[in-house]
């Protein structure tokens, strides 16, 4: 009979662990789902900062800058222009 009563109160105190580790866990799981939501929104806030920043520099482009890429464009164009008539011939 006090094996009985020693193996139940084992039982109970072992449930009462597992009891207190599960609010452990529950507790852990809700601080990381909020982490988580955190880094989420700080994720979503650089991308968007990327996106700006990509957007200033491609509006940042001078006329200057713009005139030169075109006359370089030109000038590609036009030996490729002789490089297709050199082959035809």
């Amino acid at each position: 009979m006090y094996r009985l009563v020693g193996r139940v109160q084992s039982m109970l105190d072992s449930n009462a662990e597992m009891r207190s580790e599960c609010e452990r866990l529950k507790a852990e799981l809700a601080n990381q789902k909020k982490l988580n939501s955190e880094y989420k929104a700080e994720c979503d806030r650089l991308k968007t900062q990327c996106e700006n920043l990509k957007f200033a520099k491609v509006m940042s482009v001078t006329d200057s800058e713009a005139d030169k890429a075109k006359r370089r464009l030109s000038n590609l164009v036009r030996e490729i222009d002789k490089c297709i008539s050199l082959l035809n011939k």
